[in-house]
């Protein structure tokens, strides 16, 4: 597999992509959609699209679900100005990322410890319980979180090919089960994940929706088996279904074009 996926991955920019007008906008758009469906959103890719290109909301959807995806895009925009400026993960840089996912659709939340507020990135101050799992105790996350930040710098620098793609996948795996936040772990760990792609200009990794419980299937597996080679895999996996599909459009564009009346 790994082996396919380095191929896929010297063709996919030996396309050189990024110099076609609005392609890296639609890509990130796609990414964008893909990773808010997974939450639940309601709105299409194609609503999608013409809300973030022209501002026009999709009739009948909740204002939330539009809120989400101009949030997620703009946390996306953001993260790719700090990836060209190589800029090294933070429990800061975290929060800043978390708080642009729930700028528009976080809470203010009280509880007998304190008050946190996702709008701004504050860490949870609450036990969180999700399906059959607790999360981290709250008193751990900051802790958790430097080691996460320590070990993913002394690594970005130095990884290089598939290894690039492999800590992608490690990020978002660790940062998904620390759960730092009240709401908006999942975007925000797919958008870490796509960080370490932006800061070594590697393609972008898209978490397909209709994929969703092979994904969580995954997640909990990695974790019961305590292999981090499992959810490498299904990210790797999912790496070959975005640049094949890529690969395949543009070979559609080179057959050429026919009036058709």
């Amino acid at each position: 597999m790994w082996t396919e996926l380095g191929r896929l991955n010297n063709e996919y920019k030996n396309l050189n992509l990024r110099d076609v007008i609005d392609y890296e906008k639609f890509c990130i758009i796609s990414v964008v959609w893909h990773s808010t469906k997974i939450e639940g959103c309601s709105l299409t890719e194609t609503d999608t699209k013409v809300l973030l290109e022209n501002d026009i909301t999709a009739a009948g959807k909740p204002l939330k679900d539009h809120l989400m995806i101009k949030d997620h895009f703009a946390a996306f925009q953001y993260i790719k100005e700090q990836a060209k400026q190589k800029r090294k993960l933070s429990i800061e840089f975290i929060q800043e990322i978390g708080g642009l996912v729930m700028k528009n659709t976080g809470s203010f939340t009280n509880t007998i410890l304190g008050s946190f507020d996702t709008t701004k990135g504050d860490l949870r101050l609450a036990q969180v319980y999700v399906d059959k799992k607790y999360f981290p105790d709250y008193k751990k996350v900051p802790n958790l979180l430097e080691q996460l930040c320590k070990s993913v710098n002394e690594k970005i620098d130095t990884v290089k090919d598939i290894g690039i793609l492999k800590l992608a996948a490690d990020v978002q795996y660790n940062f998904v089960n620390i759960h730092p936040f009240g709401d908006g772990n999942g975007r925000t760990s797919r958008l870490l994940m796509n960080y370490i792609q932006l800061y070594h200009n590697e393609p972008l990794i898209k978490i397909f929706t209709e994929d969703r419980t092979e994904y969580i299937d995954a997640l909990n597996e990695t974790e019961e088996k305590e292999n981090l080679e499992i959810f490498r895999e299904f990210v790797g996996k999912q790496e070959i279904k975005f640049l094949t599909a890529e690969i395949e459009k543009y070979k559609k564009l080179n057959q050429g074009f026919m009036l058709m009346f």
